[in-house]
This record gives C-alpha cells, sequence and structure tokens, in this order.
C-alpha cells in the first residue's frame, strides 16, 4: 500500500465520522449563509471536509507518518493499523463536531446581541 493510499484511507474514515456527525447534529444541509443570524452553516459538505482534514492531520502529527523522512523519501515503520482507522474515524467525527459548535456559537452571539438591541429600543420607547 502506498502512502497516498493510506492518507486517502484515512482520509475517508474521517469523512465517514463528519457524516456521523451531520446524522447527530441534523445538519444535513448544503452550506448556506443565514441571512437571519448572519451566519455561515458549512452544511454536511463542510462537515465532511473538516473530517476528512482534521483526520489526516492528526495522523500525520501522532501517527507512524511522523516518522517519515521527507528529504529521502524513506518510510520506515509506516504501518496502518484498526485502531489508527478507528481513530480517525473519531478524529472525523469531533472535527465536524468542533465545526458545528463554532457555527452555533457564532449564532448565539448575533442572537444575543439582537435581543439586547430589541431590549433597548423597547426600554427608550
Amino acid at each position: 500500500m502506498t502512502i497516498w493510499q493510506i492518507i486517502l484511507l484515512i482520509a475517508g474514515c474521517g469523512a465517514v465520522g463528519g457524516i456521523v456527525n451531520c446524522a447527530i447534529s441534523g445538519e444535513f444541509n448544503y452550506p448556506r449563509f443565514d441571512a437571519a443570524a448572519k451566519v455561515w452553516r458549512p452544511g454536511w459538505i463542510g462537515n465532511v471536509l473538516v473530517g476528512a482534514v482534521a483526520s489526516v492531520v492528526v495522523w500525520g502529527i501522532y501517527g507512524p507518518l511522523a516518522s517519515v523522512d521527507l528529504l529521502t523519501g524513506e518510510m520506515a515503520g509506516v504501518r496502518l493499523t484498526v485502531a489508527q482507522l478507528l481513530t480517525s474515524l473519531v478524529i472525523g467525527l469531533s472535527g465536524g463536531k468542533i465545526l458545528t459548535l463554532m457555527a452555533e456559537k457564532q449564532a448565539a452571539t448575533i442572537s444575543k446581541d439582537q435581543l439586547a438591541a430589541a431590549v433597548k429600543a423597547l426600554t427608550k420607547g
């Protein structure tokens, strides 16, 4: 198995984790800008991409890919285990969850600001 095949497999598991995050959070929408909340909602595509990228990055930093010598191209000790695949799935789930939580936090902040402005307008009137 080549390094690129391993990276694609890891990214695929992370993408599946992003899809699972969509199922848990109920975000199977397309990416869109929510004009009412003034927030960008990444939808399922954003969750899948973030899950895939997060799993590859974490595997590259903490997995056996960290031992690859880029100057010589030597891949001493690079192997793929079931534990690494399952960890990539969990990383993809949490990467997508972080993206969802960031969007929800931004929407909540904007909602609080709008509520404060409405209360201020009511108390002045």
